[in-house]
C-alpha cells in the first residue's frame, strides 16, 4: 500500500481543508482529524439501503454473482440464483446489472439468510426494478490479517471465503442497518468479488499504519456547527438491538443512521426535547440525534 507518510500538523491541516471544502460543508459533514487522505475518506464513506419490493419485480428466476461481471465468483456451487417474483431487495444499476438482496432457504423460516449479488443485464432489463444507478466509493486498503467475506450481511452470516492478511481491497460502502459491514471488491482464489467483511473486526494497512475496528480510525475535531467533542455516547441494549439516529432532536424526525446496543459513538452536544436529553452523536460519517432513552454518555473520553 506505499510508504508510510510523515505529514506535519500544518499540512495536514491544508490537506484536509481542500480535501472537504465546501463540498462537506454544504453536506452538513465535518472533515475529520484523519491522518491520511484515505482514513478521511473511510471516514466520510455513505450507507446505503435496499429500498424492498414486497411483491418482487417480475417473475422466473436469474442467476446472480457476487460482482458484476460473469468472471466474478457464483456461489451456490456456481448455481447462485433468485426467484424475482417473491419479496427482494432492489439497490440499483451498475452498467446494467442490478444489485438485489434476497432470502435464501425455506419461506416460513424465522430468521433466514440473505444473499447479495448482481443480476446480469439480459435479465435485468426484464424487470420492474427503477433505473437508478449505483455510485459507490472507491477506496483502496489493504488487510492487515486473514479476513473472512460474506454475501449476507446479517447476524446469522456465514462466510463463503477467507481474504488472507494482505490481500488488497477497494471499499465501496458500508451497510449497518443489519450489523456492521464494509462492502468491498476484491478478488478470492483468484477471481473477482464483492461482498462484506466485519467493520469492527477487520483490520486495514493504510499508510503503512494497521486500523482495527471503527475508533481506530478517528473522529471528527467538531461537529457542523463548530462545536468541540464533550464524550462519547454508548448504545444500550444487547448487541442485535437496533436503534434510530435522527436528523434532529424528537421521535417526529427522520433517521439518518442505524445503531446497535453496545456501540460507543463520540458526543459533541446535547439538548432537551420534551421530557427526554438527546446527544448529538457521530456515526461514521453521519451527523444525528439519538434519545437519552436509549443511550448513556460518558464525559470527557
Amino acid at each position: 500500500m506505499g510508504k508510510s507518510r510523515r505529514i506535519t500538523a500544518a499540512v495536514l491541516t491544508l490537506a484536509l481543508i481542500f480535501l472537504c471544502g465546501g463540498t462537506l460543508a454544504e453536506s452538513g459533514s465535518s472533515c475529520p482529524a484523519a491522518e491520511s487522505e484515505t482514513v478521511a475518506q473511510l471516514l466520510q464513506v455513505p450507507d446505503f439501503k435496499f429500498t424492498d419490493k414486497e411483491d418482487g419485480i417480475g417473475t422466473g428466476s436469474a442467476p446472480v454473482y457476487t460482482a458484476p461481471s460473469k468472471d466474478s465468483i457464483r456461489l451456490n456451487d456456481g448455481k447462485a440464483s433468485c426467484n424475482v417474483h417473491r419479496k427482494i431487495g432492489v439497490l440499483g444499476y451498475v452498467d446494467g446489472w442490478l444489485m438485489v438482496r434476497y432470502d435464501i432457504g425455506k419461506k416460513d423460516e424465522k430468521d433466514p439468510q440473505a444473499r447479495v449479488g448482481y443480476i446480469p443485464p439480459e435479465y435485468s432489463q426484464r424487470y420492474q426494478a427503477g433505473k437508478q444507478n449505483i455510485s459507490f466509493s472507491a477506496i483502496p486498503a489493504r488487510l492487515a490479517g486473514e479476513t473472512e467475506i460474506t454475501d449476507n450481511p446479517r447476524d446469522n452470516s456465514t462466510p463463503y471465503g477467507a481474504l488472507a492478511d494482505g490481500t488488497d481491497i477497494t471499499v465501496l460502502g458500508k451497510y449497518t442497518y443489519t450489523g456492521n459491514w464494509w462492502y468491498i471488491e476484491t478478488t478470492l482464489n483468484g477471481q473477482l468479488t464483492r461482498g462484506f467483511i466485519n467493520r469492527a473486526e477487520a483490520a486495514l494497512l493504510i499508510d503503512g499504519k494497521v486500523y482495527t475496528g471503527n475508533s481506530e480510525l478517528g473522529y471528527p475535531v467538531s461537529s457542523p456547527d463548530g462545536a468541540g467533542r464533550t464524550g462519547m455516547v454508548t448504545v444500550t441494549g444487547a448487541a442485535n438491538d437496533a436503534m434510530i439516529v435522527r436528523r434532529s432532536a424528537g421521535i417526529e424526525h427522520a433517521m439518518v443512521a442505524r445503531v446497535h446496543g453496545e456501540d460507543r459513538y463520540p458526543c459533541y452536544g446535547s439538548e432537551t426535547h420534551g421530557s427526554r436529553v438527546w446527544y448529538y452523536i457521530w456515526v461514521d460519517g453521519v451527523w444525528g440525534w439519538i434519545s437519552g432513552g436509549l443511550s448513556t454518555f460518558t464525559e470527557g473520553e
